[in-house]
C-alpha cells in the first residue's frame, strides 16, 4: 500500500477533513491536551480512524522533519486535480483567478504559495510538470494542508495553458522586477490569471512574451526583489482587495 505521511497538527488535521483516504493516525504519549489535538482525535473518531500512541521515541525515528508535533497521518498520495476540471469550472465564473508558477523548486515557497491562494480563494493553483516542485509531504506542512483544500494541476507546458486561459477571456498578468507598471497601478479586477517566476529567474522568456501586461511589487529598500511567496501574496490580496472593492 502506498501512502504519504502528514505531520503537524494543522497539516493533519486539514488531510483529516480532505477526502483523501486515512490509513493510520501516530500520536505521540503523554501530549497535553488542546484545541487543534482534540479537533483532530475528533476528526480520526468520525472517521473511524483508529488512533496508536506511541513513545516519542518512536514517533521521533517515524517522523521525516523535525516539526512533527508528536502527530503522524499516514495517507493516499497526493492527487491532483486535472487541466480538463479547473478548465470547466472557470468557464463557468464570471471573474476566475488562478495562480501559474514558473519554476518554483522550492518545496516551501510552493507551501507558502498555496496556503496564501487558498485563503484568497483562488480557484486555481497550475505547476508545470518538470522543473518545479511537485506537491510533497513537505509543501503540504509548509501549506499548512492548504493544499488540500485547493485545486492544484500540473500541465506539461505553461505557455500552451496561457494560451488556453485567453480563450476564456482571461487577462494574463505575469510579475517581473523590471516592469515599468506596479501590481496597485494595474487593474487586477476580472477574469485574471497572475503568473509568478522563481526568485532566482524570474519568469522565462517565452512565459514573459505571453503575458498580456507584468507589473511590479515596488520595492523602497535596499534589497532588489522579494520571495516569491511573498510577492504572490502581495498581488494576490491587491487583486483580492480590488475585485471586493475594500
Amino acid at each position: 500500500m502506498r501512502y504519504e505521511q502528514v505531520e503537524g497538527r494543522r497539516a493533519v488535521l486539514e488531510a483529516l477533513r480532505g477526502n483523501r483516504a486515512v490509513y493510520e493516525l501516530l500520536l505521540a504519549e503523554g501530549m497535553q491536551p488542546g484545541r487543534v489535538l482534540d479537533d483532530i482525535k475528533a476528526a480520526a473518531h468520525s472517521r473511524r480512524l483508529a488512533v496508536s500512541y506511541l513513545p516519542r521515541q518512536e514517533i521521533e525515528r517515524l517522523a521525516i522533519s523535525e516539526s512533527h508535533q508528536g502527530v503522524i497521518l499516514r495517507v493516499e498520495p497526493y492527487r491532483y486535480a486535472t487541466f480538463k476540471q479547473v478548465h470547466a469550472s472557470l468557464a463557468e465564473r464570471s471573474d476566475p483567478l488562478v495562480v501559474l508558477l514558473d519554476s518554483v523548486t522550492d518545496p516551501r515557497n510552493l507551501g507558502s504559495v498555496a496556503r496564501t491562494c487558498e485563503a484568497a480563494g483562488v480557484d486555481a493553483l497550475l505547476l508545470p510538470r518538470s522543473r518545479a516542485a511537485p506537491v510533497t509531504p513537505a509543501v503540504f506542512h509548509s501549506s499548512s494542508g492548504a493544499v488540500e483544500n485547493l485545486s492544484v494541476v500540473t500541465v506539461p507546458n505553461l505557455v500552451s495553458v496561457m494560451k488556453e486561459l485567453k480563450k476564456l477571456g482571461m487577462w494574463v498578468i505575469g510579475a517581473d522586477v523590471r516592469a515599468e507598471k506596479t501590481c496597485f497601478g494595474a487593474d487586477l479586477t476580472g477574469p485574471l490569471a497572475l503568473v509568478m517566476g522563481s526568485e532566482g529567474e524570474g519568469l522565462h522568456r517565452l512565459v514573459r512574451e505571453n503575458c498580456d501586461i507584468l507589473v511590479n511589487v515596488p520595492m523602497f529598500g535596499k534589497v532588489s526583489s522579494l520571495n516569491v511567496s511573498v510577492a504572490a501574496a502581495v498581488i494576490i490580496y491587491e487583486a483580492v482587495r480590488q475585485r471586493k472593492g475594500l
